[in-house]
């Protein structure tokens, strides 16, 4: 299947699912601007390579700044600024257990988006 149809088929799916899933339909009612202010806050903190690895490493379940830090080839300080900016958005969260800090996704359908943003690029 040509990567175009299967980003529509995926694209199709999530717009089949709007009414479960709370997406918004932008033709049914505009949005404030403090919901446009949240959603370009989600489109920065989706517009970083690094970021994005991330988010696929998360995919897999929760792991620590350290973790990865190693995974994604990045310094621990820098991850630590990645994973602010992903918290920020609301697209990780975070737990402590004493000293070590674990990340996951804060929705399943964050992944979907990143596959959405993948199948567009295609």
């Amino acid at each position: 299947m040509p990567p175009r149809q299967r980003g529509g088929d995926l694209l199709a799916r999530l717009r089949n699912q709007r009414d479960t899933v709370g997406v918004i339909d932008p033709t049914s009612s505009r949005s404030s601007e403090d919901e446009r202010l949240r959603f370009a806050a989600v489109a920065r903190a989706l517009g970083d390579a690094k970021r994005l690895c991330v988010l696929e490493s998360l995919a897999s379940g929760e792991a620590s700044v350290g973790e990865l830090a190693t995974r994604v080839s990045c310094q621990v300080p820098n991850m630590s600024q990645h994973l602010a900016v992903l918290r920020s958005a609301g697209l990780v969260t975070a737990r402590r257990d004493g000293s070590t800090v674990y990340y996951r996704l804060s929705d399943p359908k964050v992944i979907e988006a990143y596959q959405l943003l993948q199948a567009i690029a295609r």
